[in-house]
């Protein structure tokens, strides 16, 4: 039996996943686009014990996912809101409320594919059944997202290309790397996002 389906995706795959800076995807979620989820452990809200899966005010966030500067790697979670519930709750104990990660903030998938649905975002053609990729483009993708997010940015493109050159250099199981000219052209649209510039 095959696995499920993924469940659930963060704000930093998401933004690699549409070539966007992070900050943008928290911003679509505090306009209302999307609904960001947190696991919590036990806490108290008043009189109610509230654990688990829940919706997390993300405007209330935003210092984790700065466009220009660092970003907070954590912050205080203060509020939450009970899935299937349109009240938030304010966290009494701990007085001082949750820490959580960036890295901790989720959107449910099905959510996700509902928004990229009624954009038309992903359209591209299906790998026919049994092919595999020549490179781990996507195993890539999610070193490049740790990366970016604990190291910071490049400073300049062509340092962006060779570290994905030595990642796929120190990775690749059948010792095939792509060129510079392919990791030129998938990283150029990134890029631009990163910068908060339009692509040329």
């Amino acid at each position: 039996m095959p696995l499920p389906p993924i469940a659930f995706y963060s704000i930093y795959e998401i933004a690699v996943r549409w070539g966007c800076h992070p900050a943008d995807v928290a911003g679509w979620a505090a306009a209302g686009h999307l609904q960001v989820l947190a696991g919590i452990p036990p806490v108290s809200c008043g009189e109610e014990t509230i654990a688990g899966l829940v919706a997390v005010p993300i405007a209330e966030l935003m210092p984790m996912f700065r466009r220009i500067g660092p970003s907070d790697e954590q912050a205080r979670l203060r509020r939450v809101m009970p899935l299937g519930s349109n009240t938030w709750l304010r966290v009494t104990d701990p007085a001082d409320g949750v820490l959580v990660r960036s890295s901790d903030l989720l959107v449910d998938a099905g959510t996700l594919q509902q928004f990229e649905e009624e954009r038309d975002l992903l359209r591209r053609p299906a790998m026919s059944t049994g092919a595999s990729p020549r490179y781990e483009w996507d195993a890539m993708y999610a070193w490049l997202t740790w990366f970016l997010y604990e190291k910071g940015i490049p400073d300049t493109k062509t340092a962006l290309i060779v570290l994905v050159q030595d990642w796929f250099v120190q990775n690749s199981k059948s010792g095939e790397v792509p060129d510079e000219s392919t990791i030129r052209k998938r990283l150029t649209s990134l890029w631009h996002r990163l910068r908060g510039e339009e692509p040329a």
